[in-house]
């Protein structure tokens, strides 16, 4: 079977079918990079830091279209006697490293999106009052209908996009359930600190050439977008560095939102608050035990810490519950 992968770049020079030609190199090898070393841990459940001849797996790059600046890639599976170590796409990997690497969408990025540098909640606009439950019927009209509020100012489209890629995910995610199981703790610490600095080579061209980047299952698929990038959450992921190793975090959970995994919670003594996401593939798995450890004054979590370039802790990405000792 062969699987497509669209990239689909949007805005700025994108919109003129042009791209600045060193950005979109630095993006082609990053993407080239992670997308090769995904095939390899998909057939054998391990990858090579250097890529060879020998193990540079049959990845095509296609014609695009007119219109906005599409990469296309083309993977054909392996026709081997040898069962793969994963029966899945590319693109349902690429779905578990985003519920990893990207951050969840919260009431405070909503504001912020409408009302930049201002402390205002909740959100007006002409399209009404956005929060993250209105967030979520819009992105449900777009599905579906495949157009966009065009009342809606242009940071809460690019928000329905994001919020649409993080469904799109949870649905993958769930459907490939038993595959993804596979992938366990130290193999998923190996894929994130090879991908993490990938990903952010594949955002170098939102700098001048485009201002977001979708990775799509096929060219058509508009509204199911695997990530969704803007200009913004392109720059946090350049400036963001994830431990290569999980932490047992001692916290007390002051917000969390059931449906998408996002929260908040104190640590160092109640002394620092730090905004905390859970993958979709996990969070079925613990938000009933989070939920019930919410009613206690502190809770031992799992994860890995996301630093800035000083090294401080700017979020938490949850993977785990463990026992609060009495």
């Amino acid at each position: 079977m062969q699987e497509t992968l669209t990239f689909r770049f949007e805005g700025g020079l994108a919109d003129s079918h042009r791209m600045n030609f060193y950005e979109s190199a630095r993006f082609q090898y990053a993407a080239a990079r992670l997308l090769v070393k995904l095939t390899q841990f998909r057939d054998r459940g391990r990858f090579t830091q250097k890529i060879t001849d020998g193990v540079n797996f049959d990845i095509e790059l296609t014609a695009h279209s007119e219109g906005s600046f599409n990469i296309n890639i083309e993977n054909t599976e392996p026709t081997t006697e040898k069962k793969p170590f994963m029966n899945a796409e590319l693109g349902d990997i690429l779905a578990f490293l985003g519920e990893r690497l990207v951050e969840k969408i919260d009431q405070d990025a909503l504001t912020e999106a409408q009302n930049p540098g201002q402390d205002v909640h909740p959100i007006r606009s002409s399209g009404g009052t956005v929060s993250t439950k209105r967030l979520d019927e819009l992105t449900r009209e777009y599905v579906k209908s495949g157009d966009l509020n065009t009342a809606l100012p242009a940071p809460i489209e690019d928000m329905v996009k994001r919020r649409a890629a993080e469904l799109y995910r949870e649905r993958r995610l769930n459907a490939k359930k038993a595959e993804i199981m596979k992938i366990d703790k130290e193999s998923a610490q190996k894929l994130i600190s090879m991908s993490a600095p990938l990903l952010k080579e594949m955002s170098v061209p939102l700098r001048r050439s485009a201002t977001s980047l979708q990775v799509l299952p096929n060219e058509t698929a508009q509204t199911q977008p695997i990530l969704f990038l803007d200009q913004k959450l392109a720059q946090s992921i350049e400036t963001a560095i994830v431990d290569d190793y999980t932490d047992i975090i001692l916290g007390n959970i002051t917000q969390f939102n059931k449906d998408n995994g996002w929260g908040k919670v104190k640590i160092e003594n109640n002394t620092k608050i730090l905004s905390f996401n859970i993958p979709s593939d996990i969070l079925p798995v613990i938000k009933q035990k989070l939920i019930d450890k919410m009613k206690v004054d502190q809770v031992y979590l799992e994860g890995y810490f996301v630093r800035d370039r000083g090294g401080e802790a700017i979020r938490l990405m949850v993977i785990g519950i463990r026992h609060t000792p009495k």
